[in-house]
C-alpha cells in the first residue's frame, strides 16, 4: 500500500489510542481513588442502617410492616437486603435474585431476627456485585479495555485512511497515464460520482483530460491538413515545371503563369497559417482605439461592393449609427472583410447578402452577416470556426479557401471579449452573428 495510507493509518490510530490511555489513567487514578471508595463506604453504612431499621420494624410491627418498609427502600438498596420467613421464602418473592447472587458468589452476611409474635426470620445483607471482564476494576480490566479500544480504533483508522488514500491513488494513476501521453485516461467511476472535494477534483481532471484530447486531435488535424494543403500546390508546381521543360520556348509562358498562380496560392496559405498561429499562441496586444463601428462597416461594404462583378446585387448595409466602441479597428476590419468575402464565395450566384449592425444593450453591439446561399448542414455548423474545416457542399478547394478564414475571425472576436456564432436562415442561406462589447478590457487570447 502507498506510504500515505500508512501515515494516515498510524496517525489516526495512535491519536485514538493516546486518547484512550489518557481516559483510562484518569479513570484509574481519579475516579476510583476518590469516587468509588467513598461510594463503597457510603453504601455499606447505608445498608447497615437500613438493616437495623428493618430489625426494629420487625420487633415492633411484625411481617406486614417490614414488607411495606422493604418496598419503600431506595432502588439501589432494595436488592441488597433480603428477609427470609420461617418457611424459607423471601418476603417480597425475590428468591430468584438470591439464587443468582449465590451463583455469582457475592458475599453476604446473615442475621437472625425475631418478630413480636416470636417468629424467627433471617435478614440477609449482600455486598455489591463486582464487575467482571471489560468492566472489572484494576490493571486487568484496564488492559482489556485498552485492547478492545486498540482493535476498534485500528478498524476505524483503517477504513478512514482507506477512504482518504484510495481516491488519491486513483487520481495518481490517471495523472501518470496522462503524463505518459495517454490522453484517453480518465479517473472515472466511482470517484467522479462522489459529492465531496475528491469527486469534484476527479470531474475537473476528467474535463481537463477531455479538453487536452480534443486539443491534441485538433493539432493533429491541423498538421495533417497543413501538410496536405502544402503538398497539393507543390505537386502542381513540380508538374508545371516538368511540362515547361518539355515544351517549346514559345509555350513556356502558359506554364509559368500556372506556376505563378500556384505560388500565389501557396503564399496565401502560408499567410493564413501564420495569422492563425499569431491568433492562437501567446496573447497579442490589441491596438485599442475609440471609433465608430458604423463608419468602418460603411467603408468596408463600399470597398467590397466595388469589387463585385457586374450583374450581381451589391451588399446591403442596415445600421443604427453611431456604434461607438473601444477595439482594434484594423483587426475588426479583417474580421468583417473575411466574413463578407466568405459570404460572397459560398453564396454562389445568389444575391441578397445583407449586413446589419445595432446595439443590443447598453454595453454590446451585434453585427449580422446574412447570405442567400445553400446554407450548411446542422451537424457541421458548430465546426465551421475550426481551422481547416470544410463542408463539401458549401466549401471546396476550387473556391480558393483553405478553411482558415472563419477560424481566424472567430479567434480575433474572442480576443475582444466577444462571441461569434452561425445558424441557417429559415429563408435559406447562412447567418453569422458577432457580438462585441462596447468597452474592451481583456487583451488576452481565448
Amino acid at each position: 500500500m502507498p506510504r500515505l495510507f500508512w501515515k494516515l493509518f498510524l496517525a489516526l490510530w495512535l491519536s485514538i489510542m493516546a486518547f484512550a490511555v489518557v481516559v483510562s489513567w484518569i479513570n484509574q487514578t481519579v475516579i476510583q481513588r476518590y469516587a468509588v471508595e467513598e461510594t463503597g463506604r457510603g453504601f455499606e453504612d447505608n445498608r447497615n442502617r437500613f438493616a437495623e431499621i428493618l430489625v426494629q420494624e420487625m420487633d415492633q410491627g411484625g411481617e406486614k410492616q417490614v414488607k411495606r418498609k422493604l418496598r419503600n427502600l431506595p432502588r439501589g438498596m432494595r436488592n441488597h437486603i433480603f428477609i427470609i420467613d420461617p418457611q424459607g421464602s423471601e418476603l417480597l418473592g425475590r428468591d430468584h435474585v438470591l439464587k443468582q447472587l449465590r451463583r455469582d458468589r457475592v458475599k453476604d452476611s446473615r442475621k437472625k431476627i425475631e418478630s413480636a409474635d416470636g417468629q424467627v426470620y433471617t435478614l440477609i445483607s449482600t455486598a455489591r456485585k463486582q464487575p467482571r471482564g471489560l468492566l472489572a476494576p484494576g490493571p486487568r480490566g484496564i488492559g482489556m479495555r485498552l485492547g478492545v479500544a486498540a482493535i476498534i480504533s485500528a478498524l476505524v483508522s483503517l477504513l478512514l485512511a482507506r477512504y482518504l488514500a484510495a481516491p488519491l491513488g486513483q487520481l495518481s494513476r490517471a495523472s501518470k497515464q496522462l503524463a505518459t501521453g495517454d490522453l484517453t485516461a480518465r479517473v472515472g467511476a466511482p470517484l467522479d460520482q462522489r459529492n465531496d472535494e475528491f469527486g469534484q477534483l476527479a470531474r475537473d481532471m476528467d474535463e481537463m483530460a477531455g479538453r487536452l484530447q480534443v486539443s491534441q486531435q485538433a493539432n493533429q488535424r491541423l498538421l495533417r491538413d497543413v501538410s496536405h494543403e502544402l503538398r497539393s500546390p507543390l505537386a502542381r508546381l513540380r508538374v508545371a515545371l516538368e511540362i515547361a521543360r518539355n515544351k517549346d520556348q514559345s509555350l513556356v509562358v502558359e506554364e509559368l503563369n500556372r506556376i505563378e498562380l500556384e505560388s500565389e496560392r501557396l503564399e496565401q496559405l502560408v499567410d493564413e497559417v501564420l495569422s492563425l498561429l499569431r491568433e492562437s499562441t501567446a496573447p497579442q496586444e490589441l491596438n485599442t482605439q475609440h471609433f465608430d463601428l458604423a463608419e468602418m462597416l460603411q467603408e468596408l461594404v463600399e470597398t467590397v461592393n466595388y469589387e463585385i462583378t457586374e450583374g450581381r446585387e451589391p451588399i446591403e448595409l442596415h445600421m443604427e449609427p453611431p456604434l461607438l466602441l473601444d477595439a482594434d479597428r484594423e483587426l475588426l476590419w479583417r474580421v468583417f472583410e473575411n466574413l463578407l468575402r466568405n459570404a460572397l464565395i459560398h453564396s454562389g450566384d445568389a444575391d441578397g447578402i445583407m449586413v446589419t449592425a445595432r446595439p443590443v444593450s447598453g454595453d454590446e453591439i451585434q453585427i449580422c452577416v446574412k447570405d442567400a446561399g445553400p446554407g450548411i448542414a446542422e451537424a457541421h455548423i458548430k465546426h465551421i470556426f475550426e481551422p481547416f474545416y470544410r463542408v463539401d457542399e458549401a466549401r471546396n478547394r476550387s473556391s480558393g479557401g483553405h478553411g482558415l478564414g472563419l477560424a481566424i475571425a472567430a479567434s480575433a472576436v474572442r480576443r475582444h471579449g466577444g462571441r461569434v456564432s452561425a445558424s441557417n436562415r429559415q429563408a435559406g442561406g447562412l447567418e453569422v452573428n458577432v457580438v462585441l462589447p462596447v468597452k474592451h478590457t481583456l487583451n488576452s487570447n481565448v
